[in-house]
């Protein structure tokens, strides 16, 4: 059986990633915190009761998601420096993506209704 969290174009593309029975294909910033923070409050009150075999894929799910070799792992990293503020270059060392990728990255924030403010060459969440 293969579970589907949400309504998603038919067919697999190159970002899918399997979870076991989870595919969890491209979706947006916004999507993705939404269920990271789903899994680590269903994971932290015991939301997967005895099934062992849910609760792992969940946790393989979370650590993966957190991981800075994923977009998501990336997004947390860069949303915790831009409440700092950071400038292009930080954010460039600190990901290892590419300066068009940042910008990407920024692209996604804003989508999901993030305000970022630039001000002395650092951008920052208002």
């Amino acid at each position: 059986m293969m579970l589907r969290f949400w309504d998603v174009p038919l067919g697999r593309t190159r970002n899918d990633r399997n979870f076991g029975d989870i595919i969890v294909q491209s979706i947006s910033y916004l999507q993705t915190e939404t269920l990271l923070r789903a899994l680590e409050f269903a994971t932290s009150k015991g939301g997967f009761g005895t099934n062992a075999r849910q609760k792992k894929t969940a946790l393989a799910l979370i650590k993966s998601m957190k991981s800075n070799e994923s977009v998501s792992g990336r997004h947390q990293q860069l949303s915790a420096m831009l409440k700092k503020g950071a400038t292009i270059g930080e954010m460039i060392k600190a990901t290892g993506a590419s300066r068009r990728t940042i910008f990407r990255y920024l692209n996604h924030f804003e989508d999901a209704g993030l305000d970022i403010a630039i001000a002395d060459g650092k951008y920052k969440l208002k």
